[in-house]
């Protein structure tokens, strides 16, 4: 049996699109509105016995769990085959991402250490003592500052290029996570540089990008910088904390959506638990789309 064969008898379909889709039983099959077009009456219908879903409706499209994985994340079939493959326990035997994919998932574990570097800074080292007490004055406790992975990048123009050195990642490849800048006469230096660090993470959990606020308010740069956006990272479709919190999201039937990462996490610790804030722009149709989901 191939390892595509296994996941779709690992994983089941009804399970997998009511993530994303409310579905209510309707005889045999599953019946909800199509999440691929504007529509009032369900015509998106699934098949637990099949393990198919077809749209009856606007767009007449269907398939398998894969093809629905790849329309609904807007992915590439090797990145839903990795996701399903996790969802479903199995260990991939004969998989070759595309370039694009590998492109992802380095970006992927570079911020991922990255966001380990700036969380360690800020909780067990001595460079780190002024953003505590930014974070205590700001009354964010300690486990927030564990479930959100916040953190503290160095007043220093080199301290993230070299702790990745050490991480076989060169300054390039920090450059095209949005983690690095080059001046005009091509000297790589850390982006983040003094500032409090809250880590950008998808709906699955990957991290995407950083934000960073100053800490020095006499200081002459932006108060926020991003990370630029990058094969990972659009601003307009990242919603802050929805890793967190979107299982409280479709709990509650509604999301309290708030404009900065302190708001949110201020907010959770005082029991609002269904909450999100933008990042870095207004609120956008890829916002609403993610947020419909749940």
């Amino acid at each position: 049996m191939t390892d595509i064969d296994q996941i779709k008898q690992k994983v089941d379909i009804v399970s997998l699109i009511s993530e994303y889709v409310t579905l209510k039983k309707t005889g045999a099959n599953f019946k909800g509105l199509c999440p691929f077009h504007n529509e009032k009456t369900p015509s998106f219908v699934v098949s637990q016995e099949r393990q198919i879903w077809h749209c009856f409706g606007g767009c007449q499209d269907g398939g398998d769990v894969f093809k629905f994985l790849m329309r609904i994340e807007n992915i590439e079939f090797s990145e839903a085959l990795q996701i399903l493959a996790k969802k479903a326990g199995i260990t991939l035997t004969s998989f070759q991402p595309s370039q694009t994919t590998q492109i992802r998932e380095k970006i992927f574990e570079i911020n991922r250490l990255a966001s380990e570097f700036y969380n360690y800074i800020l909780t067990s080292h001595p460079l780190g003592q002024t953003a505590r007490e930014y974070f205590a004055n700001r009354k964010i406790d300690s486990n927030s500052i564990t479930l959100f992975s916040l953190g503290y990048a160095p007043n220093s123009w080199d301290s993230l290029i070299k702790f990745m050195a050490k991480k076989k990642f060169t300054a390039f490849d920090l450059e095209t996570a949005g983690l690095v800048s080059k001046s005009g006469i091509g000297h790589y230096y850390d982006r983040f540089r003094g500032r409090v660090m809250f880590t950008l993470k998808d709906h699955h959990g990957n991290v995407v990008g950083f934000a960073g606020r100053v800490l020095d308010p006499e200081a002459k740069e932006a108060k926020y910088v991003n990370t630029a956006e990058t094969p990972v990272y659009i601003k307009g479709n990242v919603l802050y904390g929805l890793d967190v919190t979107k299982d409280d999201i479709k709990k509650e039937g509604y999301a309290v959506v708030v404009e900065g990462e302190v708001d949110a996490i201020r907010s959770y610790q005082a029991g609002v638990r269904n909450i999100v804030a933008i990042k870095g722009s207004a609120l956008t149709a890829g916002h609403v789309s993610l947020l419909k989901r749940y």
